[in-house]
């Protein structure tokens, strides 16, 4: 479910519990992600969809991370039920007692960071690394992900909006959690269609609010347009 509910490790088929008739996602874990500060993180892209046919989207310049709040080590089966460790979800991590809150925008040891942060750090520690490269990989998972199911969304969207000639009357800001492996290459974990715009800190409410004036910049919302 959301916030990391319902999610556990296993190595073992038979763990799962089939019997209860309730669908499941399996998903590979990637055992040897990039580290920050021997912590695991995930990355939030903000994605915005802003027409299905043809397809228009916009990739947010600026993102979250969210930290683990135990030092990571492998899968093993004394620490498969450690969710500190192995999860991201801010809901869950929020609970720990190594969880450290931010205290300002600008702040790089949170448990909370800016994409900026992350990719500033990578820039000082990773040798070779280019900044420009992992932002295209991570737009390139953005916009294939969305194309998968364009043909989906574009007939959904003309059934309920078949006068919609501009194909800009409805949008939708998605939450892409991408994870970077040991390589240096970005996964896609998952696509959240009702991303939290919570903002409990600093650095949320200025990521958070930035995001939703540029949103409704490219809406182009007017009193002229609405009558229109």
């Amino acid at each position: 479910m959301c916030q990391g509910k319902g999610i556990y490790l296993t190595r073992r088929f038979e763990d799962i519990d089939l019997k209860s008739g309730d669908n499941f996602v399996a998903q590979r874990y990637m055992h040897k992600p990039y580290l920050i500060d021997d912590l695991k993180f995930d990355l939030r892209i903000y994605v915005l969809i802003f027409g299905v046919d043809p397809l228009r989207i916009f990739v947010y310049k600026e993102g979250l991370a969210r930290f683990a709040t135990e030092t990571y080590t492998g899968p093993a089966k004394q620490n498969l039920d450690n969710l500190f460790m192995h999860l991201t979800n801010y809901a869950i991590n929020k609970t720990s007692g190594n969880f450290v809150k931010n205290s300002d925008v600008d702040d790089d040891g949170g448990s909370k960071r800016t994409l900026t942060t992350v990719l500033d750090y990578m820039e000082e520690n990773v040798e070779n690394f280019s900044r420009e490269s992992m932002m295209e990989q991570i737009e390139d998972i953005c916009v294939k992900t969305i194309i998968s199911v364009q043909p989906a969304l574009s007939h959904a969207y003309k059934t309920c909006q078949p006068d919609d000639l501009e194909n800009s009357m409805c949008y939708q800001i998605l939450g892409m959690d991408v994870m970077i492996d040991w390589k240096l290459k970005p996964w896609l974990i998952e696509v959240n269609h009702l991303s939290s715009f919570g903002t409990d800190s600093p650095l949320d409410k200025k990521v958070k609010l930035d995001l939703i004036w540029d949103t409704f910049n490219l809406l182009n919302l007017s009193v002229k347009r609405k009558k229109k």
